[in-house]
C-alpha cells in the first residue's frame, strides 16, 4: 500500500492575502436587480439618493468613485460612502470596505476594523469575505490567531466556489504534518476545485503533489498535465518547466524548446538561462553559440548567476559572441560576487592567467578560497598548488596538504599525487595539523 505523506514543503499561501492578490482593487459589486437607482444612473442622481440613505444609491455612488466611472476617481469618498451602505448592512459594501482597510486604499490601514467588516459580510453568506475572514484568522492579522476559526471560515468559501479559497484551504491541510489522512484527501480534492477554475497556483501545487507523492498517489502523468494546464494559461515559469521537461525525457522536443522560448520572450530567466545551456552544450538542442550567447545575455541581464558566469566565459573566449575581455571579467566578477563558487573559481583562473586582465596571483587565490570554503573541489586543489608552490600565498605544505585533502575526498584524483609528494617532506606532527586542519577549511 503506498504511504501518502504530508506535503510539508509545498507552496504557501503568500503573506498577502490570496483574495487581494486576486484583487487589485476591490471587487465591483454587482447587485442583485437593476432596480432604480441603477449601475446606469447619473453620479449626480445616485449622490442625492445617497445622502437621503439609500444603502443601494450609496454602494454604486462608492463604487464609480473607486473606478473613477463618469466621476472624478476619488478613494478617500468612496471609502466614506462604502462606510455608509456597509452600516446600513449591504454585504458588498462590506467587503469592499473591508480590503480598503486591509491595503490601506483611500484610508489608513487598519486590519482590526477590515476583520470587523469581513466577519459581517461573512456571517451574511459573502463568500469573499469568508475567504480574507479566514486568512486573516490564520495569520493572526487585526485578531488572535484562530487557525480552526480560519479553516472554518475558508471552507464555507470554498463550498460556494471561491478558488482562492479552495487553494488556501487545500494547502492549509497539505501542510499540516499531523494532517490526517482523510486531511490529505481533501487537500488534493480542494486543489483540484481550485486548479479545475483556472486557478494557476492550484495546478502548480498539484503539479508538486503528484510529482512526489504527497497527499496522492505519485503520478507523473498528472503532474505533467497540470504543468501544461499551467502552462497554456501564460505562467511563464510553467512554461519553461514544461519544455524542460518534453526536452528531459525526449518525448517531444521540438514542443520542448518552443515552450522554452516562448517563456524566455516573455522573460522568464529560468527559461532564459535554460536555453543559453542547452545552445552551449548541443545534446538536447542543436550546438549554437550565438543563440546561447544571446540568452545568457538576457538572463544574466535579470541577475542570475550562472547567466552571468556564462556569459563573462563566452566573451573572454569569443565563443558565439565578438570576443570582449573586459566585459567578459566584469560578468564573471558579478556572477563571483553573488557567491556562485564556479564563477569564483573562474574568475580566480582569469586572474591567475592574466586572461583578459592583469595577473594576480594573489587575488587568484583570494577567489579560490571562497570557492573552495564553499566545497568546489578543483578550486581547492588548485588552493592545495598554489600554497604548495607558493604561489600568491605564503607557501605552507599544511595548508597544501589539507587542501589536497579535500579536493582528494570531492573527486579531485590527481590531488593523491600530490599528497604522496608532500608526505614525503612532512612530519608526523605536520601531517596531524594537516588532518586537524582540513575539516575547518570547508564553511558548513
Amino acid at each position: 500500500m503506498h504511504t501518502l505523506r504530508p506535503c510539508v514543503d509545498l507552496l504557501r499561501p503568500a503573506p498577502i492575502l490570496l483574495a487581494l492578490a486576486a484583487c487589485a482593487a476591490p471587487e465591483t459589486p454587482q447587485p442583485a436587480a437593476a432596480e432604480t437607482p441603477s449601475a446606469e444612473s447619473k453620479p449626480e442622481d445616485l449622490a442625492r439618493a445617497a445622502e437621503r440613505d439609500d444603502a443601494r444609491a450609496q454602494l454604486l455612488l462608492a463604487t464609480m468613485l473607486y473606478e473613477g466611472q463618469g466621476i472624478a476617481q476619488d478613494r478617500a469618498q468612496a471609502a466614506r460612502w462604502y462606510r455608509r451602505a456597509a452600516e446600513q448592512g449591504l454585504p458588498d459594501a462590506q467587503y469592499a470596505l473591508a480590503v480598503m482597510l486591509e491595503q490601506g486604499d483611500g484610508v489608513v490601514v487598519d486590519e482590526a476594523q477590515a476583520v470587523q467588516w469581513h466577519q459581517r459580510a461573512a456571517e451574511q453568506g459573502y463568500a469573499r469575505s469568508q475567504h480574507n475572514l479566514g486568512l486573516l484568522l490564520i495569520a493572526g492579522r487585526g485578531t488572535a490567531a484562530n487557525a480552526v476559526e480560519g479553516q472554518k471560515w475558508l471552507r464555507r468559501a470554498a463550498l460556494q466556489g471561491v478558488p482562492e479559497a479552495q487553494l488556501a484551504l487545500g494547502l492549509a491541510y497539505a501542510n499540516d504534518p499531523q494532517a490526517s489522512p482523510e486531511n490529505q484527501r481533501y487537500a488534493a480534492a480542494w486543489l483540484q476545485h481550485a486548479a479545475e477554475q483556472g486557478l494557476v497556483q492550484a495546478q502548480l501545487a498539484l503539479v508538486e503533489m503528484y510529482a512526489k507523492g504527497c497527499c496522492v498517489e505519485r503520478s507523473e502523468a498528472e503532474s505533467m498535465r497540470w504543468l501544461e494546464a499551467a502552462a497554456r494559461q501564460g505562467d511563464t515559469d510553467a512554461q519553461a518547466r514544461l519544455g524542460l521537461a518534453l526536452l528531459g525525457d525526449k518525448r517531444d522536443a521540438k514542443a520542448g524548446e518552443q515552450w522554452l522560448r516562448t517563456a524566455a520572450v516573455q522573460g522568464s530567466a529560468l527559461a532564459q538561462v535554460n536555453l543559453g545551456i542547452l545552445y552551449s552544450r548541443g545534446d538536447l538542442l542543436a550546438r549554437n553559440p550565438q543563440e546561447a550567447a544571446r540568452w545568457h545575455a538576457r538572463a544574466a541581464e535579470q541577475g542570475v548567476a550562472q547567466a552571468q558566469m556564462s556569459l563573462g566565459l563566452m566573451l573572454l573566449e569569443g565563443d558565439g559572441i565578438e570576443k570582449d575581455s573586459q566585459a567578459g571579467v566584469t560578468w564573471l566578477t558579478r556572477a563571483a560576487e553573488s557567491g556562485l563558487p564556479l564563477a569564483q573559481h573562474n574568475l580566480g583562473q582569469a586572474y591567475l592567467q592574466g586572461n583578459g586582465i592583469h595577473a594576480d596571483p594573489a587575488l587568484a587565490a583570494h577567489w579560490f578560497t571562497l570557492a573552495a570554503q564553499q566545497g568546489l573541489a578543483v578550486a581547492q586543489a588548485r588552493l592545495g598548488a598554489m600554497h604548495e608552490h607558493g604561489k600568491g600565498v605564503t607557501q605552507d605544505d599544511v595548508l597544501a596538504h589539507a587542501w589536497y585533502s579535500l579536493a582528494l575526498a570531492g573527486g579531485q584524483k590527481p590531488a593523491a599525487e600530490r599528497i604522496a609528494a608532500l608526505e614525503k617532506r612532512m612530519s608526523a606532527e605536520q601531517l596531524a595539523r594537516a588532518a586537524e586542519l582540513a575539516p575547518t577549511l570547508v564553511r558548513r
